[in-house]
């Protein structure tokens, strides 16, 4: 492959990933193209992803890897959380930008996090929307 080709290659990789990243499918593009998936990144669609992309989480919980799986259904749980939440006059775009985006830049700066189950996560990201939820309260 020529240099030229090889730059064109890797630039494409960056603009689909940061496609990904901004739209919250980065966890199922990652997964798809086999790769592992960091803990933080399981946050993304929750941070990123428009109340329809959501929806489907919790509809269709999918990850092409087995194991990804636990995962996805934690995240689908907390999908669904946040489907309840918007119903009790909260916005998304609110919540995105007040708990989950900083949630999900703080835990890409945690060495730790990366030892975490889909249990742990999910426990840490759901105490993060109750407490924003009794502060609206």
């Amino acid at each position: 492959m020529t240099k030229e080709r090889e730059q064109a290659v890797g630039c494409s990789v960056l603009a689909n990933e940061c496609t990904a990243f901004l739209n919250g499918t980065l966890a199922e593009y990652w997964d798809d193209k086999g790769l592992t998936v960091p803990v933080w990144a399981w946050t993304n669609l929750l941070a990123h992803g428009n109340e329809d992309r959501i929806a489907d989480a919790v509809a269709r919980p999918r990850c092409a890897r087995r194991m990804a799986r636990n995962w996805s259904v934690a995240r689908s749980y907390l999908a669904l959380e946040i489907l309840g939440l918007l119903e009790e006059s909260l916005s998304l775009e609110e919540l995105q930008c007040e708990v989950l985006i900083p949630l999900e830049l703080e835990l890409s700066s945690r060495s730790e996090v990366c030892r975490w189950t889909p249990t742990h996560w999910l426990e840490v990201v759901d105490s993060a929307l109750r407490n924003e939820h009794s502060t609206r309260l």
